[in-house]
């Protein structure tokens, strides 16, 4: 007789970017081997064609600060959410991301719905700039979980740290972003270097305008691609070059597939980070990638292996690394493939839902 498939209720109240792919890819990946409902916000922005074969349970989660608010202590919200749970009868719920809401999340599933409780905790440190109140929020619910999935061995490391039992904390990485891929229209690429993500301090857009502008100068060929929203008011100096391009705004998908196909380099000298989307991302369009070796970053780029690594906040260390790449076709093409093959098989979603299916089993042996 057939094993019943785990029931897994996954929550992802994210509305759009790398957190919301993140939930969607590991969703239809676990869907294969378990039986999925995913509660998400109601004007979530799936990337197109994500979720085949996920049931999919949109929660209205309001709009603006004032909607959200009602809405968390709206008892229809709750009451909606109780109704999936009863109609499924998950084995465990995961929540896959940050959110303010989880605190709320954390007790109703706790002490209502009486359920096994996961969470993915992406960045077990935060970064630089993190508001007060998400600290404050965050600390609250991350005591509530039984268990807990992190994206790097580092970020275990800290949780025993703390005192949390290692059996209770499931390593698995974060995947490749090969959706964007379908987005491809063979736009050449050109002799440029792209930043993409979330503009913040911490991913040392200062150290890399530092860098490139030298080597803008000695090479008029190239460019200087920065690509993603957030405040740029600290670099609007160093970015008035002719040679640096600046999207200054969220982007659609199907402007990362761009991007991403012009870009002959991609580099992220960030100055403290858990781990990266965009890293996995640059691997399926199959990229030379150049980043700091901190946090987990060292587990996907592996030095001269998958991609080049230096240390942070060193616009010396960066400059000599593009350098390298831009005066040598061959090697950049010979770490793009090395990290587009990493992707492919120690990156894939399909190998990351068997560890999170693998760890409930565990689990709920053990809670027995």
């Amino acid at each position: 007789m057939a094993e019943r498939k785990i029931r897994v209720l996954l929550i992802c109240l994210t509305r759009r970017g790398g957190l919301l792919h993140f939930n969607d890819c590991l969703a239809e990946s676990l869907s294969k081997i378990c039986d999925v409902r995913l509660v998400c916000g109601e004007n979530a922005e799936h990337a197109d064609g994500a979720l085949n074969g996920v049931a999919l349970r949109p929660l209205n989660t309001g709009k603006g600060m004032k909607g959200t608010v009602l809405k968390l202590f709206s008892p229809k919200t709750w009451q909606d959410l109780r109704s999936v749970s009863d109609e499924f009868q998950p084995d465990v719920v995961h929540v896959t991301s940050a959110q303010e809401w989880n605190p709320a999340l954390g007790f109703f599933i706790r002490h209502s719905l009486h359920k096994p409780l996961i969470y993915t905790i992406h960045d077990v440190i935060h970064h630089e700039g993190t508001p007060f109140y998400f600290k404050i929020t965050e600390g609250i619910f991350q005591g509530m979980p039984d268990g807990l999935v992190v994206l790097t061995d580092q970020g275990k490391q800290i949780l025993t740290g703390k005192g949390i039992d290692p059996g209770k904390i499931l390593v698995a990485p974060h995947g490749v972003y090969d959706f964007f891929t379908k987005y491809k229209t063979g736009v050449p690429q050109q002799k440029q270097i792209l930043f993409f993500g979330r503009i913040e301090p911490y991913k040392g857009i200062q150290v890399l305008l530092e860098a490139a502008r030298p080597l803008l100068d000695e090479n008029p060929d190239w460019s200087l691609h920065i690509a993603g929203g957030g405040d740029v008011e600290p670099y609007r100096e160093l970015l008035s070059h002719p040679q640096i391009k600046l999207t200054n705004r969220f982007l659609r998908d199907e402007e990362v597939a761009e991007f991403m196909e012009q870009a002959a380099i991609v580099a992220l000298p960030y100055l403290s980070a858990s781990q990266s989307g965009v890293i996995p991302t640059a691997f399926a369009f199959g990229k030379p990638v150049i980043a700091s070796a901190v946090g987990g970053i060292p587990d996907m780029v592996r030095n001269r292996e998958t991609g080049l690594l230096i240390p942070p906040n060193d616009p010396v260390a960066l400059r000599s690394a593009l350098a390298e790449l831009m005066q040598d076709p061959s090697l950049c093409e010979r770490l793009g493939e090395a990290g587009k093959k990493f992707a492919e098989t120690e990156l894939s979603w399909n190998s990351i839902a068997e560890k999170h299916a693998a760890f409930y089993r565990q689990f709920l042996a053990d809670h027995k």
